[in-house]
């Protein structure tokens, strides 16, 4: 534990680094991702009682990370505001990944100084220092791999299914981690013996559908949410539910170089050398005397089946979100390797600027990863943040607001969220999903029909819309949703969905028109870098729309990450017309979990160096 000591350390620094990086050029801390915020609102509404659900009193399975909304729960319940409890969760279980690793390392190769730098090197490797303090569940799964793979080293077959089967909690593709230690088992256990085998092979089964059952019986739902609303569109799993089976070959083949390719020029990035030492280092954890396969499967097989079955915004989607355990175990490997360089290598004269070497080709990927963050924290905190504390001043509450990215939305107003993507929404997706008629194609985020999500909204009849006016291009959209009364637009957008955001005051058929409702004007008066006024009165006018050159077509997930395809930099703006006052809504915000929220501030300038990772 003590030789893991500066790993550990080095974590907890590099966390400290990111937020102040973060607050220096956002103004406030925050999290980089829309998705934190979801998880934020999951976790304090389960502290207070009211379960793992987005919506009270509407169960849905809204998390794909179960296991970590939990564990968010609990700093949250122990009174942390947010998003310092995330911070809190992500961090220690970050800090663990170099002890875990340490101790791998220094079993498989009995090599001490290769075991102390793998600890630094996993600490300060894009993207796990940006991951422990995103909010997000990657340092829960990284760490919970890596705790499989020290256990089964050490030929504990139970212990590593039990972390294989809360892997699939941590994160719905390592659900097929189960299978894989088993596999993994039986490589090992030649001759099989058929009742042990037998008995393994149920315990397999049993693990790998416990993430499903839990689901269940939290949610009432077999599947995450996210599998029906975005991932279900894509891959082998989508071909297979419309019956396409013919289109599996063609899939598989098309799907496995694309990924393959840009997987390798992720990891290269982020340590070419560790990248080019794993195949030696998976090799020799697979034939040495404490051996196990589950390395070389976790690297090369489970992205094979993140390619085929069900690919969704592909390995640098998120900050490299969901490849954080390959690339843990890519660490891992390379430092295994170095732990067996031949004698002439050993040497201190030739070992020690080798080593060097090594940890310097991670410094420029963590560094660009933090001055990344801290975009990408001003970006939520400039967009979202700021729209959902707009809503959430409004005489009489906002009301029910519908609107794609419901992460800080929903955590800043605490209102009743229709989810326009079907994540907390299930019953928009059948809406979405309505074919275009013949000769046309819908033209909606993800294939949505928008046609459809104009019906739902009537149905439902939110006080408020706010939508990124890209992911719904067609005219007849936007002027279902009424008048426009407030507007966000950002100039440096490195993170969210679009560099605008709409917020709109609907008036449905048989509602009067609220008095701040303006009628036959789309587009409201803008301040363009200004900071809000009293009640958001603002002076001077907004250019027109120009959504991002990547529409909605090219679009991979609830917030992605658009490097060097926004239009040319306009003035950060955000502008609101006076609001209606809502009387029937008598929904008010309570603070039973305090939070620390960041304040409604003009855009800083650009940082370079941000457009390209």
């Amino acid at each position: 534990m003590k030789r893991a000591a500066p790993g550990v350390l080095l974590v907890l620094l590099l966390a400290g680094l990111h937020v102040l990086a973060a607050k220096r050029v956002a103004g406030a801390a925050g999290f980089p991702l829309d998705d934190a915020w979801i998880h934020a609102r999951l976790a304090r509404n389960l502290a207070e009682g009211g379960g793992l659900a987005f919506n009270a009193g509407e169960p849905a399975a809204v998390s794909s990370a179960p296991l970590w909304t939990l564990l968010v729960s609990l700093a949250a319940a122990a009174g942390v505001p947010f998003p310092w409890a995330s911070f809190l969760a992500g961090a220690l279980l970050a800090g663990a990944i170099p002890v875990l690793a340490f101790s791998l390392v220094g079993r498989a190769t009995g090599d001490r100084p290769a075991a102390w730098l793998c600890g630094v090197l996993i600490a300060m490797t894009h993207p796990l220092p940006w991951s422990s303090v995103s909010g997000m569940e990657t340092p829960l799964a990284a760490a919970l791999v890596v705790a499989m793979l020290l256990a089964a080293l050490a030929e504990k077959f139970g212990t590593s299914l039990l972390l294989a089967g809360a892997a699939g909690l941590a994160r719905p593709e390592l659900v097929l981690l189960p299978a894989f230690v088993l596999a993994d088992a039986l490589l090992r256990e030649r001759p099989w013996r058929r009742g042990r085998a037998v008995r393994m092979g149920l315990a397999a089964l049993l693990a790998g559908i416990a993430p499903f059952a839990l689901n269940r019986m939290l949610t009432g739902a077999w599947l995450f949410s996210s599998f029906a609303a975005k991932v279900g569109r894509h891959g082998v799993l989508a071909a297979l539910l419309e019956g396409r089976v013919d289109l599996v070959p063609s899939i598989a083949a098309t799907n496995l170089p694309l990924y393959a390719v840009a997987l390798l020029k992720a990891l290269g990035r982020d340590n070419a050398a560790l990248l080019l030492l794993a195949p030696i280092g998976l090799w020799r954890l697979a034939a040495g005397q404490r051996s196990s396969h589950l390395p070389w499967m976790v690297c090369i097989l489970l992205p094979c089946f993140m390619a085929v079955l069900a690919p969704f915004g592909g390995p640098e989607f998120h900050e490299q979100r969901y490849i954080g355990p390959i690339v843990a175990v890519t660490v891992l490997a390379g430092c295994v390797a170095l732990g067996a360089l031949p004698p002439p290598l050993r040497k201190p004269a030739a070992r020690l600027p080798l080593l060097a070497l090594v940890v310097a080709l991670s410094v420029p990927g963590a560094w660009m990863g933090a001055r990344r963050y801290a975009l990408e924290v001003k970006n939520i905190n400039d967009m979202q943040v700021a729209v959902g504390r707009w809503l959430a001043e409004r005489p009489g509450g906002p009301g029910t607001v519908a609107t794609n990215d419901i992460g800080a939305i929903g955590f800043v107003t605490r209102a009743p969220i229709l989810d326009l993507t079907g994540l907390a929404t299930p019953d928009v997706i059948p809406y979405l999903r309505r074919p275009p008629p013949a000769g046309s194609r819908n033209r909606g985020w993800n294939g949505a029909s928008e046609s459809g999500l104009v019906d739902f909204l009537r149905e439902r009849r939110p006080d408020y819309v706010a939508v990124f006016p890209a992911w719904y291009p067609s005219r007849f959209f936007h002027q279902s949703l009424g008048a426009e009364v407030f507007r966000v637009t950002l100039e440096d957008n490195l993170i969210c969905g679009d560099r605008t955001m709409i917020v709109y005051r609907p008036v449905w058929s048989g509602q009067e028109a609220g008095p701040g409702s303006v009628s036959g004007r789309r587009g409201g008066r803008t301040i363009a870098g200004a900071r809000r006024r009293g009640a958001g009165r603002g002076a001077g006018r907004s250019g027109a729309r120009r959504p991002g050159a990547c529409g909605p077509a090219g679009t991979q997930g609830r917030s992605r990450c658009r490097r060097g395809h926004d239009p040319p930099p306009r003035r950060n703006a955000s502008a609101a017309l006076p609001a209606p006052r809502d009387a029937a809504s008598t929904h008010r915000p309570t603070a039973a979990v305090r939070s620390s929220l960041p304040p409604i501030r003009a855009a800083a300038r650009n940082p370079p160096g941000h457009s390209k990772h």
